[in-house]
């Protein structure tokens, strides 16, 4: 069995368990419209060296559960107004073609606008709240999610087996999800001002980039180089390990 078929195999497994998990807290999954996520194309995802998952807070809509991937980010419909998917198109090709010696310049291609489109091919999703979600995040109840969920949601992570990962804001759930300090938020000397650490998953170390989310109001333009730069600078930082 291939690394795709496995994860497809395995995933699906998880999924269906997280569903029924009982409820906590006010927390529920099994009433509450349960969305699911992960790689988006896992053929392509598996044999890619360079692997960037997105963690975000929470995905919202519908009238029943969904699926991220197979009922939104591969369908072939105009992004249109939703700045979260253009550049998370724009930032994946960025990280998939930056290197130690060259920060891939932005562009703002067609493709960018599009569902479907190969650089989000290359790319996961994880969201922290998996349902319930809302239009505007309340930090402490991502929090408490990622408490709830926290094996379940370790596990998503492990099974997709990035190479880096993009905190969009939820850094502090990362802390939780892998139960370790990956950002020290009570030692300000431990915190890197290039916005980059490292995390274990699956016995190797991947690179973790503390940024905005997405849907930010700041210009794509900012957006991308202040990513990138981050970005590279961990690389570089690793070349001399």
């Amino acid at each position: 069995m291939d690394r795709a078929e496995a994860y497809r195999r395995e995933v699906e497994m998880l999924f269906r368990t997280w569903k029924e998990k009982n409820p906590l807290d006010g927390m529920d999954h099994q009433h509450g419209i349960f969305i699911r996520d992960g790689v988006v194309c896992p053929e392509r995802w598996f044999s890619q060296t360079v692997r960037p998952l997105f963690l975000l807070k929470e995905a919202y809509h519908g009238d029943g559960d969904w699926d991220l991937i197979a009922d939104h980010l591969l369908t072939e419909g105009k992004i249109g107004r939703h700045t979260t998917w253009k550049r998370i198109s724009q930032w994946t090709r960025g990280l998939m073609l930056t290197t130690e010696d060259c920060l891939y310049p932005y562009a703002d291609e067609a493709a960018d606008h599009v569902f479907g489109n190969p650089y989000l091919r290359q790319a996961a999703v994880v969201n922290v709240k998996k349902s319930g979600g809302e239009k505007v995040s309340d930090y402490k109840e991502i929090q408490r999610y990622a408490e709830y969920d926290r094996r379940e949601l370790r596990r998503e992570i492990e099974l997709i087996d990035p190479t880096v990962i993009v905190c969009g804001y939820t850094i502090s759930a990362l802390n939780i999800i892998m139960e370790t300090p990956v950002k020290e938020y009570a030692n300000a000397e431990q915190q890197n001002s290039n916005l980059f650490y490292t995390v274990q998953i699956n016995g190797h170390a991947a690179i973790v980039l503390d940024y905005w989310h997405p849907s930010n109001q700041f210009p794509d333009l900012l957006n991308y180089y202040g990513l990138m730069g981050s970005y590279q600078q961990a690389l570089l930082h690793r070349a001399k390990e």
